[in-house]
């Protein structure tokens, strides 16, 4: 529904851009899943999911002690009614939503590499560390099913200059930040995981000081059309700091230019709202 459209083979970033011809129907569809996926990412397994389901469908509102829970859980980065979430942090969260749907989407990356774990973006917004992190394994000389991963950063972009000024921010940040990104989503990893992954895990933090061929980063913009990007040249922060990663896909992009992005952000909390 977004109608992707990947960058050509010359550039030295992997990137795609999609969103700028959205349609009304289309539009609202992305928007319900949207909503959907973050009440599943707060709500996890819990019977609350399908409370909120229910009534967003035009079931009977909650009562009592599970209103007081679900409220909870709307309330992580949604705020609630009468207490609105600040445009900025709101913008920004939908971003790392569209961003969560299309890693989960994308089973085969266009240089090889296989799907194994998205890690889902964190229900508040607000909360400090990496915003994304991914798995994939690959073939590599006698290598099967080697595991690799991309560290993303992601933003969402409404300020009046062009999106390379937010995707030189998101880069920036990640050559800073990035190891403690790593460590602070990998650590866990290694208690929840064990065998080769676990391994993985364990060893992301080196392969990243390393620059290792099995390391790579991705930034990510939710914006408005008006502001997609021109050509490859908005990238150029990517390669300007991580100059190591020029082994195929080991830099990427993705920048989803919606129509009026503040209010398809405002949509998204409209709909989850409308399940309290």
């Amino acid at each position: 529904m977004l109608n992707l459209i990947d960058s050509d083979g010359e550039s030295s970033v992997d990137y795609a851009v999609g969103g700028t011809e959205l349609t009304d129907e289309n539009r609202e569809t992305i928007a319900q899943l949207l909503a959907e996926d973050a009440m599943r990412i707060r709500c996890g397994s819990s019977p609350l999911f399908e409370t909120w389901r229910s009534r967003r469908d035009g079931g009977q509102p909650a009562t009592g002690s599970r209103k007081s829970a679900l409220e909870a859980y709307v309330g992580i980065g949604f705020k609630l009614p009468g207490n609105p979430p600040d445009e900025d942090h709101l913008q920004g969260h939908v971003a790392e939503l569209i961003w969560n749907r299309l890693m989960d989407e994308r089973l085969v990356c266009r240089d090889g590499r296989h799907l194994v774990r998205a890690h889902s973006v964190k229900p508040d917004p607000l909360e400090p560390g990496g915003d994304g992190l991914v798995i994939y394994s690959r073939e590599s000389g006698t290598f099967t099913n080697e595991l690799v991963f991309r560290l993303w950063e992601i933003k969402k972009h409404d300020a009046i200059g062009k999106v390379s000024v937010t995707i030189r921010r998101a880069s920036n940040q990640l050559k800073t930040r990035g190891h403690e990104y790593l460590a602070k989503l990998a650590g866990p990893e290694t208690i929840a995981e064990g065998g080769v992954i676990g391994d993985f895990y364990a060893n992301v933090v080196e392969l990243w000081f390393d620059r290792s061929d099995r390391s790579g980063v991705g930034v990510s913009v939710g914006t408005s059309s008006e502001k997609a990007p021109g050509g490859p040249r908005s990238f150029g922060s990517l390669e300007k700091q991580f100059p190591e990663y020029s082994g195929a896909g080991q830099r990427e992009g993705l920048v989803i230019a919606i129509p009026d992005y503040p209010a398809f952000a405002e949509r998204v909390k409209e709909i989850v709202w409308s399940g309290l």
